[in-house]
């Protein structure tokens, strides 16, 4: 059975209204679990190819999530909670490159480890970040694998907490 934080954090993080919200709880997980933090990152939306959920460039302060791939996700399912979930595993995943670890595998491994001991082992989002997603979201595979119209957004309410003077 969870403890107490990980049941306050899993329903937080089933909450969470918004990316900014999602990346709050990525980045206090991974202060508590362990005790390192980066500030100023901005988040991208474009299309890329359905095999890459999002990156992040060594050295570069944008994380760029892949637009289509989450479309996909919204679309098959109308929980937040799924959603959020999504969204915690994508941002922490690309949020361990950006403090610097940059071989996938311990990723992957390092983001299991956190979400397990911040919202609980079984979580969805714990899950999804060791197994494919395609387990998780069918629909991903009758989808046209890359749709690139050549655009990006830039997020505007993103690590507010430490960017709090920028609109």
């Amino acid at each position: 059975m969870p403890s107490m934080p990980q049941t306050e954090n899993g329903e937080k993080l089933a909450a969470a209204e918004d990316f900014d919200g999602v990346f709050e709880l990525v980045k206090k997980a991974v202060d508590r679990v362990l005790g390192v933090h980066r500030a100023g990152l901005s988040l991208v939306l474009g299309d890329l190819s359905n095999e890459v959920g999002a990156y992040h460039e060594m050295g570069s302060n944008a994380i760029v999530m892949n637009r289509n791939i989450m479309k996909i996700v919204w679309g098959s399912t109308r929980s937040r909670s799924r959603r959020n979930s999504y969204t915690f595993m994508i941002l922490l995943h690309e949020y361990l490159h950006a403090l610097g670890f940059a071989d996938d595998g311990q990723v992957r491994g390092l983001s299991k480890k956190i979400t397990d001991e911040y919202v609980g082992e079984g979580h969805l989002a714990g899950e999804m970040a060791v197994g494919p997603l395609d387990r998780f979201f069918p629909e991903i595979g009758t989808y046209a694998a890359f749709r690139d119209n050549g655009t990006f957004e830039t997020v505007r309410k993103f690590d507010s907490s430490s960017t709090p003077y920028i609109a």
